[in-house]
């Protein structure tokens, strides 16, 4: 099974600033702040506890398929 979360642009702008319990997705923290995806198809995300002025880290999308599966259930098609 590896087929990938294609979130809608409605999702990813309802759960941009969110956060998510999704361990895996950053090592060493399973809270996850998501903060888009890039156009390369990669994740932007932080830990929750990372303060504004930290910027994002990419994560690629096979790795963060926990945080987009997360988000397509909470936020309905």
């Amino acid at each position: 099974m590896n087929s990938a979360v294609q979130l809608r642009k409605a999702q990813i702008q309802s759960a941009h600033g969110m956060v998510f319990d999704v361990p895996g997705v950053i090592n060493g923290s399973a809270r996850v702040r998501f903060m888009g995806v890039w156009p390369s198809g990669n994740v932007a995300v932080k830990k929750a506890a990372d303060p504004e002025s930290f910027g994002p880290l990419t994560v690629a999308p096979q790795k963060a398929k926990p945080l987009l599966e997360a988000i397509d259930r909470r936020f309905a098609r």
